[in-house]
């Protein structure tokens, strides 16, 4: 007998609010099994090459950039 023959087995012996309450918690388990993604684990490598380009190279320092950044904002 499988597994979800045996659990079905029980359900049959559980009043009509239990039930529910077990249906529930599985919907609950499926859609945390949709929901969640695996990590995608990158290289730093990886990383700076898909941002590479993203901000022009204008020659400034890193203060030149942070006070334009505070003047426009």
């Amino acid at each position: 007998m499988s597994t979800l023959e045996k659990t079905i087995d029980m359900l049959h012996d559980l009043p009509e609010n239990q039930v529910e309450v077990i249906y529930s918690f599985v919907q609950f388990l499926r859609f945390q099994q949709k929901t969640e993604k695996p990590a995608v684990k990158e290289s730093l490598d990886d990383i700076f090459k898909n941002i590479v380009g993203v901000l022009p190279d204008t020659g400034k320092t890193l203060e030149e950039y942070r006070e334009e950044w505070i003047r426009e904002n």
